[in-house]
């Protein structure tokens, strides 16, 4: 079994590429109580960021 995947939520995001950075797979790390948009960690803030940002 492989777990490169894995992670607590079991969900990851996938981003399209832009021009000045290249698509990738981001673990969602849970999901905002208002609005239920799933929530990934953003390393540049070091903080929670919706994935609609």
């Amino acid at each position: 079994m492989s777990l490169r995947y894995f992670n607590q939520t079991g969900w990851t995001a996938i981003f399209n590429g832009t021009d000045t950075e290249i698509g990738r797979m981001v673990r969602v790390e849970g999901w905002d109580q208002t609005t239920g948009t799933a929530l990934v960690v953003d390393p540049k803030r070091g903080a929670l960021r919706a994935v609609t940002d």
